[in-house]
């Protein structure tokens, strides 16, 4: 007979079972064999469901334990076991055709926990379209292993939610944007950069895509290359900052802050990134063998600095001369760094101020809405000497603000 037939009755099954030693069988005889047990199991699993929904009756009355308890204690199954077997006789009570079909061996009780799995996180309006399914999917579970069958429940039990939580879904996910953020900071202990990046699904499948598409090029790379090939951390690394750079990595800008002494003989004192961290002279220089060299000119010579008011922003060179004069927000003690300031007009640009670097100044975002929203005045001279005046009038704060200065100087 072929697999799960149904004219094979239970009798017969029970009876080939029992009269029949395995250890003798052929391949063809213990495929029949199985087939039977498999049938056996089946009915005893339809009987347990109607045991199982007996139990939920007399327990509602308060005449017995709930099922799970029963089927734990008197069934011998676990408490995971006992859990599911009172799931499938809510399947089977919502799907009759199911328990009919568990009973004559056409399914199996994977099939059925298939279902259960499938709509457990459903809600009552999502699972009624599920069983409305019902004829459809036990035409695919008869003809379908356990596996295949619960792919496609799981796919239904998908689209169905989808269809009924699209604007949950939408809501879900700009919720996730507006809490995306990037935080950076050092390990005090080992010294290492860190960057922790959170973001929505989309966001990051966008970034990963790039990174590994980045990781696969440069493997090829670097399997074309002689020498010692980099551990999977360390191409990964290198993956972000080709992704990153737009694969100019390996030649990105470079600004350094370094007295002229040490660049020529380690004499000096100043030798740091644009954003303050300071750096070996030595890494400096090899550095400096990758990338492109920026001169930092601050009296405005080899590049054109002041802009007026043919640009309303910073320029990118204005931002470099900028960075080279100060490492933090010019506000007295603030500490944030320069790379979480914005550029701001020490005389507004929409009241007349021009581009040009000696009105323009590092402020952080706290300190930018004390000027914009608090009434506060900042003014900045040629020589980085800036005035904090209070909405009153009064000088609160004067002095200079080029923390870069070098401090043996």
């Amino acid at each position: 007979m072929p697999p799960n037939d149904p004219t094979r009755s239970i009798d017969q099954a029970l009876s080939m079972v029992s009269n029949t030693d395995p250890d003798v069988l052929d391949s063809d005889e213990l495929a029949g064999y199985l087939e039977a047990i498999a049938t056996i199991r089946s009915w005893c699993d339809a009987r347990q469901v109607r045991a199982t929904r007996r139990q939920r009756q007399l327990a509602s009355e308060g005449r017995a334990s709930q099922p799970e308890h029963a089927l734990s204690d008197h069934g011998r199954q676990s408490s995971k076991d006992a859990k599911a077997a009172a799931e499938r006789e809510e399947v089977c009570t919502s799907m009759p055709s199911f328990e009919d079909a568990l009973d004559d061996g056409t399914v199996t009780a994977g099939h059925v926990d298939a279902i259960a799995n499938a709509t457990r996180n459903l809600d009552d309006a999502e699972r009624a379209e599920f069983v409305g399914e019902a004829e459809s999917l036990l035409a695919e579970a008869r003809e379908q292993g356990v596996d295949r069958f619960g792919k496609g429940c799981r796919d239904l039990a998908k689209s169905i939610r989808a269809r009924h939580n699209a604007q949950a879904a939408e809501d879900e996910l700009e919720r996730q944007r507006a809490q995306s953020k990037v935080t950076r900071w050092t390990d005090e202990t080992t010294g290492m950069h860190k960057t922790l990046i959170e973001c929505d699904p989309v966001t990051d499948r966008a970034i990963w895509s790039a990174i590994q598409s980045a990781r696969g090029r440069l493997r090829r790379r670097s399997q074309q290359t002689a020498g010692p090939k980099p551990t999977w951390d360390r191409l990964t690394v290198d993956a972000v900052v080709d992704a990153v750079t737009d694969g100019q990595g390996a030649n990105s800008r470079l600004v350094v802050h370094v007295d002229l002494a040490n660049l020529t003989d380690s004499a000096g004192s100043l030798c740091e990134t644009d954003s303050g961290t300071p750096i070996p002279i030595e890494t400096m220089r090899r550095l400096a063998c990758e990338a492109d060299i920026i001169p930092v000119v601050l009296d405005g010579a080899g590049v054109a600095l002041d802009q007026g008011r043919a640009k309303r922003l910073a320029t990118a060179e204005q931002r470099t001369a900028i960075e080279a004069m100060h490492a933090t927000c010019v506000f007295p003690g603030c500490t944030v760094g320069i790379d979480d300031c914005r550029i701001h007009h020490t005389t507004p640009w929409q009241h007349g101020g021009n581009t040009d670097l000696d009105d323009l100044a590092p402020v952080c975002e706290t300190h930018h809405h004390l000027v914009h929203e608090g009434g506060w005045e900042l003014t900045i001279r040629p020589d980085r000497t800036a005035t904090w005046t209070r909405p009153d009038g009064a000088t609160h704060w004067t002095g200079p603000t080029n923390d870069r200065t070098n401090p043996a100087a």
